[in-house]
């Protein structure tokens, strides 16, 4: 493996916890701990745009409550289940059976016959927590299952087993507790996992260490990415909006480009021809690396626009002041 693959590797292998990563991992971890000792079951739901680290907050509580098996037996206390576009009411319960790892067989079954199979397979495997990733995709348009009939199905299953339900998906998850008022008065309040907001001096600064460590280890690596910190930061943030998701993806795809070259100092030019080859997050009459200067207007349209076409707000916050360290 040559200097770049190594880099690549490393950028790739990178998991920066997002600020209010921890906030939330301590929540959900002791909601979890509950139901794992029994205790009323409880529906949560987190809801933030894409790439803004839901997925990595997953991992990290399933990773955590992960346990062998006992006496040959396989106990999956915390279940993972992905939810599909267009799922149909019959795949939503075989969905579970699959992250199960159970055998399916739908010839010859209806929806509830494979209703109380799932519940028979989650009661053998030990399961209390069942934590559905990418659950707005049971409101989004075309969807198979009506929302209030998807509300109706989360319910029975908390009820049924007492267990707790975990949500996540992007801000359009509402719709879902919207239409079916016995969820959402079950149902805790809305979780937000947001963004980095540039306006604030915490968020400010825990994004600036963010590109800092990125930028470290293109140093390490022999690539040394020759923008001033203050304006890397400012850069990355303007193609991001404060996704931090979308921050790795760019820093993986400036790795990428140095897959055939020596190792040698990163220019601006360098930093938008990688900005260019991916989805940018941020407002698209601002682009990133193409001027060296950017004003706070053009920073807070980043992180509004981010905000906007995923359904959310602007939330008010001090502005920060000083530079970035």
């Amino acid at each position: 493996m040559n200097q770049a693959q190594k880099l690549r590797k490393s950028i790739e292998s990178c998991e920066l916890q997002h600020l209010a990563f921890k906030v939330q991992l301590d929540a959900l971890d002791r909601y979890i701990q509950d139901a794992i000792e029994g205790f009323a079951s409880r529906i949560e739901w987190i809801v933030g745009p894409s790439r803004v680290g839901k997925t990595m907050l997953i991992n990290a509580l399933a990773r955590e409550h992960r346990k062998p098996n006992i006496d040959g037996k396989r106990t999956v206390p915390v279940l993972v289940v992905p939810v599909m576009p267009n799922i149909s009411p019959l795949l939503l319960p075989s969905s579970v059976l699959s992250a199960l790892g159970v055998p399916l067989q739908h010839k010859g079954l209806t929806s509830g016959m494979m209703f109380n199979r799932m519940l028979d397979q989650l009661k053998l495997a030990g399961t209390r927590v069942l934590m559905f990733e990418e659950a707005s995709h049971l409101v989004e348009p075309g969807a198979r299952v009506p929302p209030r009939a998807a509300g109706d199905w989360f319910k029975s299953v908390a009820d049924a087993l007492n267990m707790t339900i975990m949500l996540f998906g992007v801000p359009r998850l509402a719709k879902l507790f919207e239409s079916n008022e016995q969820l959402r008065m079950r149902a805790s309040a809305r979780r937000e996992f947001r963004p980095y907001d540039f306006r604030s001096a915490s968020d400010q600064k825990a994004f600036a260490s963010c590109v800092r460590t990125y930028a470290d280890l293109f140093s390490e690596s022999g690539c040394p990415i020759e923008l001033p910190l203050n304006l890397l930061v400012t850069q990355c943030y303007l193609l991001t909006g404060g996704l931090i998701g979308v921050l790795s993806k760019f820093m993986q795809e400036l790795a990428s480009q140095m897959r055939y070259e020596a190792p040698r100092p990163l220019t601006i030019e360098d930093c938008r021809f990688a900005a260019g080859a991916i989805q940018a997050a941020a407002h698209p009459d601002f682009p990133a690396f193409v001027r060296t200067e950017v004003s706070p207007i053009e920073l807070s349209a980043a992180h509004a626009f981010v905000l906007e076409t995923n359904g959310m707000s602007m939330n008010r916050v001090v502005a920060p002041s000083g530079d970035i360290q």
